[in-house]
């Protein structure tokens, strides 16, 4: 089904002020505030319309992963994840990943924004952001100096926590752990109710339907689904355009003022790469001229380790979750005190029997009446990388995750794996825990906890870092977004964080979006 707002190419035009490439968290952002200064705008989305009623549905996100609205891109088999294959979560759809994810809106800790600043990114502290944050959302509790009411994102708490939710709140306060009343006011360690971009109808708030939508009735914007950028054009050292395919054949566009790319973390290192700008000498050896030799491009790929989980067996019937509510509702933010770093791992609830495949298969695969409670590391210490397999821009990029890669995150990973068992055995679940099902009572040796770990450690499908922004020689953009080394190109996704926020990296790539608009309508004045 195909958006009634957008149009084929075969009816675009040859050339516009701007085009932007990629309709998600933070392309929809971007898309949606130009259009407002009369800018002829072209969004290029590779993925279809967000009319899915998954998409629509919180209750039933879950349904999004794996489907065709999910790229599903394949992680390199690794030895420290037991070798196992598994995929990388990332929207293809009008939205991207913020149509398909579980809707969780954390900002981040100050101190992440505050790194940034003080490792180049000049102006990105947590001061600096936190205005955008507040403009942006509209918060169910009130605006005060942390949150910002009136914004086009409603953000909410669970109105009628599930028991496992509760539970969870309650077992965190019998540990001994601050139990808070709003997860980003500011967001620290502790244990609460998570916010979620849930609208007052129930329905999923994406960037893509609070930013975008509501503009695609202005003439000057114009939206091409289905369709993907081949590569980014240049004029010498300046980008004009993108070419793009249709129908088994290619067409060139041209952007008179900027082209902007919003792919995501790992489409736009690809495009860039694609389009001659990365490591020089590994783009000659696929044929393909540099326009800028950036090394960093397509390094420091980063992303949260989700370890899919810790199952239990609900004691009695399940209670249904809510259709207004994500089938998380509760977190519990901690360190691992593994070497003085804060906040560095969560407690994930999901309502839901969550296991890797390899794990079910050991455990046998859980019962539908179940709970996971998922230990997954947030500050890991591992970079990866994402590398062109081809110059055929057909051919998916290889992606290195290096998930556990280092001591240090497997041994943090190791005390969110004993932190979940140690919520779980509080009192407060007594009513509701039947048993432990993975990895169960023959988990007790620390190598069954180590061979747990590595077996169930996923993707969050949170993947930062491959543009990064900041001066040094590893550097993508600078502190405006703007490419090195070129004009005319900004990069404006996830991409350019240099180091991964203490959560889900949805609500920071729509401030990204935001503070990217606000770049290039101040460059318009």
């Amino acid at each position: 089904m195909s958006d009634p707002l957008a149009v084929t190419p075969q009816s675009i035009r040859d050339q516009y002020d701007y085009i932007i490439v990629g309709a998600g968290a933070s392309g929809s952002v971007i898309a949606g505030e130009l259009s407002k200064t009369g800018a002829e705008i072209l969004v290029i989305e590779s993925g279809p319309a967000d009319t899915a009623p998954t998409i629509s549905d919180p209750s039933i996100w879950f349904y999004n992963v794996g489907s065709p609205l999910d790229f599903a891109l394949p992680i390199k088999p690794a030895p420290q994840v037991n070798n196992r294959g598994f995929n990388l979560a990332l929207g293809h759809v009008l939205g991207g990943g913020g149509s398909i994810n579980a809707m969780v809106w954390t900002r981040g800790m100050a101190r992440d924004y505050d790194s940034w600043a003080e490792h180049g990114a000049k102006g990105w502290a947590f001061k600096d952001v936190l205005p955008v944050f507040k403009a942006q959302e509209d918060w169910e509790g009130g605006a005060n100096e942390w949150r910002g009411v009136g914004g086009p994102i409603h953000i909410r708490r669970p109105h009628d926590p599930h028991p496992t939710a509760r539970a969870v709140i309650e077992a965190a306060g019998q540990m001994g752990l601050p139990i808070l009343d709003d997860m980003n006011g500011p967001m620290r360690d502790g244990a609460g109710y998570l916010n979620m971009n849930i609208a007052r109808d129930g329905t999923r708030v994406s960037a893509a339907r609070a930013f975008l939508h509501p503009n695609l009735d202005r003439a000057n914007l114009t939206l091409l689904l289905s369709t993907n950028v081949i590569k980014v054009l240049f004029d010498g050292d300046r980008a004009s355009g993108v070419e793009i395919a249709v129908d088994g054949d290619t067409r060139k566009i041209s952007a008179t003022r900027e082209v902007i790319l919003s792919a995501g973390t790992i489409h736009t290192a690809q495009l860039l790469m694609l389009s001659g700008v990365g490591e020089a000498g590994e783009l000659k050896k696929l044929g393909i001229a540099p326009v800028a030799d950036l090394p960093g491009v397509g390094r420091n790929l980063q992303d949260h380790v989700h370890v899919s989980g810790v199952v239990y067996q609900y004691k009695g019937k399940f209670p249904d979750h809510r259709a207004d509510s994500n089938a998380v509702e509760a977190e519990v933010n901690l360190s691992s005190d593994v070497d003085g770093h804060g906040t560095d791992i969560v407690l994930v609830l999901e309502q839901l029997p969550n296991a890797s495949p390899e794990l079910a298969a050991r455990f046998g695969a859980p019962l539908e009446n179940c709970f996971t409670i998922s230990p997954s590391l947030v500050q890991p210490t591992s970079r990866g990388q994402v590398s062109l397999a081809s110059a055929d821009w057909r051919v998916p990029p290889t992606v290195e995750a290096n998930l556990l890669g280092t001591d240090r995150d497997l041994e943090a990973t190791l005390r969110a794996a004993e932190a979940a068992r140690e919520l779980v055995s509080q009192k407060a679940f007594d009513g509701i825990r039947e048993a432990e099902l993975i990895p169960g009572p023959r988990a007790k040796s620390r190598q069954d906890l180590i061979d747990f770990a590595r077996t169930g450690a996923l993707s969050f499908g949170h993947p930062i870092g491959t543009a990064r922004m900041g001066n040094e020689a590893d550097a993508v953009v600078d502190s405006e977004l703007r490419v090195h080394g070129v004009r005319g190109l900004r990069v404006a996704d996830a991409s350019v964080m240099p180091s991964i926020i203490s959560g889900a990296t949805n609500a920071a790539s729509i401030m990204i979006g935001g503070r990217a608009a606000a770049f290039i309508h101040a460059d318009i004045r």
